[in-house]
């Protein structure tokens, strides 16, 4: 029996980590599959299937991916002290020149025990420091690389990157403008560099949808708004605050919920404070089941910088929402404007100018949601290339 390792960093809110949960679900039982979570944590940890054997008590890993708070072991033995010695003696002046993460890799990540077993397929579900743990640490025959995100917005070296993109069998990225970004930074990968989308499955966001929490946003009489998606720079939560004061100015009463969790939350509470929009924004955290929220929603908002190919605007359109978006540089990928959603320019004006026309105009938002109705939304059958990708190097 063939065997294949997918080392993911965690397992919180985000589309990446959801995408993964479809995928393990989907692996065909011919193939010994073992999982390493190196940040153990998250809503998603609990949906692993039983198929897969997740690698539990990596706690080296852990204290390297973790925040001190939440690891189950502060210090794990003597390599493990030493590590985090260096890391905590040596960031404040090594490596200027490299990213947070790389610079972590050089004075923590390259001193972690190796694992013993040796695998046919190593993949690494995400950029960053899993990437830097696949090719430095894991002893396997064929090795793949996933990047979910537009490669030039990424905070990375270039040079730093290159050596672990070059030792890669293949890389994956998420969407043609995804594979395009990478290919301006490294054009000599593109003959090793494929699309696989992230899974999305119609039947089950509309089975989850249908329940209803208890909850005041189910009630609310006025207009429902909501983001999903981490609290962090990202996601551009500043533009929504900018567009939530604008349309307190104009007197409309709203409601706009933020489902996810992230390093901004204590600032992002501050500056809703700060501009009098307790009542009208409220940020509660993840939710398992994020799908009665978006089913219910009068508008679906993101206010991202950036994106790969966003899931969270995938299962909008499966639910039929009018959505509302900025103009990323890959938004193309997932909305055409006026068709299937607005697309707006990056700042809070711009967000509250397009949600007055989607509340005000409801011609607009029926011909937004009958085109998605009209739509094939959805691709489960993607499934079936991330099988022949893997069936493809374990072949040769």
């Amino acid at each position: 029996m063939k065997k294949i390792l997918i080392v993911s960093y965690g397992m919180g809110c985000g589309g990446a980590e959801k995408s993964l949960i479809s995928f393990l679900g989907r692996l065909p039982v011919k193939w010994n599959v073992d999982l390493i979570v190196a940040n153990p944590n998250g809503m998603y940890m609990k949906q692993i299937p039983d198929t897969v054997h997740f690698l539990d008590k990596q706690y080296e890993l852990e204290n390297f991916a973790t925040p001190l708070k939440l690891r189950r072991r502060k210090v794990c033995g003597i390599n493990d002290l030493i590590n985090q010695i260096r890391w905590q003696a040596g960031s404040g002046f090594l490596y200027h020149h490299l990213s947070r993460n790389e610079k972590r890799w050089e004075l923590w990540g390259k001193f972690l025990h190796a694992p013993k077993e040796e695998y046919d397929l190593a993949i690494s579900y995400m950029n960053g420091p899993t990437n830097y743990y696949v090719i430095d640490k894991i002893n396997a025959r064929k090795k793949v690389l996933w990047i979910h995100n537009e490669f030039e917005k990424l905070d990375v070296n270039y040079e730093y990157e290159r050596k672990y993109y070059q030792k890669a069998d293949k890389v994956v990225t998420v969407s043609q403008d995804c594979a395009d970004s990478f290919a301006r930074v490294y054009p000599d990968f593109i003959d090793k560099t494929i699309i696989l989308e992230n899974i999305s499955s119609p039947d089950t966001i509309w089975s989850s949808a249908h329940s209803i929490p208890d909850d005041e946003y189910f009630q609310y009489d006025g207009v429902k708004i909501l983001s999903v998606g981490r609290l962090s720079p990202q996601k551009g939560y500043e533009i929504a605050i900018d567009a939530a004061m604008n349309l307190k100015k104009r007197g409309i009463r709203f409601l706009w919920y933020v489902l996810g969790e992230g390093e901004l939350r204590a600032e992002l509470e501050k500056s809703i404070a700060k501009n009098g929009l307790i009542g009208q924004i409220k940020l509660i955290g993840i939710k398992e089941n994020p799908y009665p929220y978006i089913a219910h929603c009068d508008v679906f908002v993101q206010t991202s910088h950036y994106e790969g190919k966003s899931i969270a605007l995938d299962e909008a359109k499966i639910l039929h929402k009018p959505i509302l978006t900025t103009n990323y540089a890959t938004v193309a990928s997932s909305i055409v404007n006026e068709v299937n959603g607005l697309i707006v320019d990056m700042n809070g004006e711009s967000v509250s100018d397009g949600l007055v026309r989607l509340i005000e105009d409801e011609s607009l938002g029926k011909k937004l949601i009958r085109n998605l109705e009209n739509e094939k939304n959805g691709n489960e059958e993607e499934i079936e290339k991330y099988i022949d990708l893997i069936e493809g190097l374990l072949d040769e």
